[in-house]
């Protein structure tokens, strides 16, 4: 199926003149942007700017200056209707290292009113039910990865915002997180996916971001014909 067929061409995320100053270091430079539905690639070097980005998009960082909305909202972590929304992987898993696997994930769906038939799902489609009564602390690397994806996309958010999801992941892993992604994709919804991966983003992704030294200096979105510049 084409990309096309999942995207609607809905403006979801309007960025402008955002900044983000840590003391006298920039770490993002005035940001203009207008993200759409579907699956958008942020690439590029450690310390681009790539994480505080995310951040102030799950509302996890206020910008220095200049604003961020989500459909029309600012982006505010006080604000119950843009959390809900938002589903997020950041550096760290967000899991508790002492609850099982299940028990982490039963958690996350009571607070967001989600089946548990939904929570089995996704452990199956990450490949984690043989898992499911490890405790988080006694995982590896990578299927820690895997478990903090499953809780991202547990209440099926609007926005999906991924820091890095395939660290530490081998090929087959890899693949079922983006199976994972392409499952939840659909219209009206945006995904954000930071990575040192480009190949493997680009191979699915609506759009491409590349910023360096905290400043985009490419945005490009697919067309029928390839990637062309973004307005």
């Amino acid at each position: 199926m084409s990309n096309s067929a999942f995207r609607s061409e809905q403006s979801c995320i309007e960025l402008v003149g955002l900044t983000v100053s840590y003391g006298s270091t920039l770490a993002l430079r005035p940001v203009d942007l207008t993200l759409y539905d579907g699956v958008t690639g942020l690439f590029g070097p450690n310390g681009a700017g790539k994480s505080t980005l995310l951040r102030v998009l799950a509302g996890l960082l206020r910008p220095t200056s200049g604003n961020a909305t989500l459909f029309g909202e600012e982006i505010r972590a006080s604000r119950e209707s843009i959390r809900r929304r938002i589903g997020y992987v950041g550096h760290e898993s967000g899991l508790y290292a002492r609850l099982s696997v299940i028990e982490n994930l039963t958690l996350f769906a009571n607070l967001y009113g989600v089946a548990s038939t939904r929570v089995e799902d996704v452990l199956e489609r990450l490949d984690m039910s043989e898992r499911r009564t490890t405790q988080v602390g006694a995982l590896s690397a990578g299927l820690v990865r895997r478990v903090a994806v499953a809780r991202a996309v547990l209440h099926e958010p609007d926005v999906l915002l991924l820091d890095e999801p395939y660290a530490n992941l081998d090929d087959d892993a890899s693949e079922r997180v983006s199976a994972t992604v392409l499952d939840w994709r659909a219209p009206g919804r945006v995904a954000i996916i930071a990575t040192h991966g480009a190949k493997r983003v680009k191979a699915f992704a609506d759009a491409g971001i590349i910023i360096q030294r905290g400043a985009v200096i490419s945005y490009r979105r697919r067309t029928a014909t390839g990637y062309e510049v973004a307005t």
